[in-house]
């Protein structure tokens, strides 16, 4: 099916207007115009194979598709470009060590979201870390990926809990920092995604922490940090503080309940920071 079929009738069995899709999608934080939406829809104008993937992914959950559905009757793109990176290890402030390096790799992220589980004594309990990868080209399997560690505690137990698993895994205790390698269930085509989770569980002798930080090493079409805290300890506080090379803002976050979040839309290289106070 070709690609304007598929969105015409996605359009038409969700019963929605043009200019309602393009609200939504400004609400997401994507500048789409009727106009362009209107020649996507007769066939007139296709969306770039690779510029407007991420785009793409919004609309298929706007219009109730399944993740894919559209990207696959735009054909696998001949390319995918990287852009402007950085590595986590200058971004997190740390030494560039043999440790610290990075391996090469074709998978690229294109959003992510950190969270953080707190529990009743003001202790968290285990993060997890979601991310979209997209493939550089046919094959990818493999990223290095970091976790928070600490300089005398038991180190925190990590695992994929969601497309990966985790290989290789190494702790440096003067940097408080684990290092694994995140291991796709199966290798990517060029062009393809895959949705992937890794928890960090901490062990009972970790000490308190109360931040949380998200490391984007290259722009990101949305990042998201997050957390959930137990009923019997809520904070006072919570604030964010976003952070690049060209700026820096903090303010305060209002509680939903027990959670508390903020996403940045098209953001990185950079970092966000989500601390509270009890």
């Amino acid at each position: 099916m070709e690609f304007a079929t598929a969105f015409r009738a996605a359009i038409r069995e969700r019963g929605l207007s043009l200019h309602a899709l393009r609200s939504r999608l400004h609400d997401r934080g994507y500048d789409v115009s009727v106009a362009t939406l209107s020649m996507w829809q007769s066939g007139a104008r296709h969306p770039g194979r690779t510029a407007s993937f991420d785009v793409i992914r919004e609309l298929e959950s706007l219009i109730g598709l399944d993740d894919g559905e559209l990207q696959a009757t735009l054909g696998p793109p001949r390319r995918v470009r990287r852009g402007p990176q950085l590595t986590y290890a200058s971004l997190a402030h740390l030494p560039c060590t043999a440790f610290t390096t990075e391996m090469d790799t074709a998978l690229t992220a294109r959003s992510g979201s950190i969270g953080a589980d707190v529990g009743e004594d003001g202790r968290v309990i285990r993060t997890r870390h979601r991310t979209l990868w997209q493939s550089l080209r046919d094959g990818a399997r493999e990223v290095t990926v970091f976790f928070i560690a600490d300089h005398e505690a038991e180190p925190p137990r990590v695992r994929g809990t969601l497309g990966c698993s985790m290989h290789d895994v190494e702790l440096d205790r003067d940097l408080a920092l684990l290092r694994g390698t995140m291991r796709l269930h199966a290798p990517l085509p060029q062009g393809s995604v895959a949705l992937t989770e890794q928890e960090s569980t901490r062990p009972d002798d970790f000490p308190q922490e109360l931040d949380l930080t998200f490391v984007a090493p290259r722009r990101l079409s949305e990042v998201t940090v997050y957390a959930i805290f137990d009923s019997a300890l809520v904070p006072m506080v919570c604030r964010v503080t976003v952070e690049t090379a060209e700026s820096s803002r903090s303010h305060h976050l209002r509680l939903n309940g027990t959670s508390v979040a903020h996403t940045e839309f098209d953001f990185g290289p950079g970092t966000i920071t989500l601390d509270w106070e009890f």
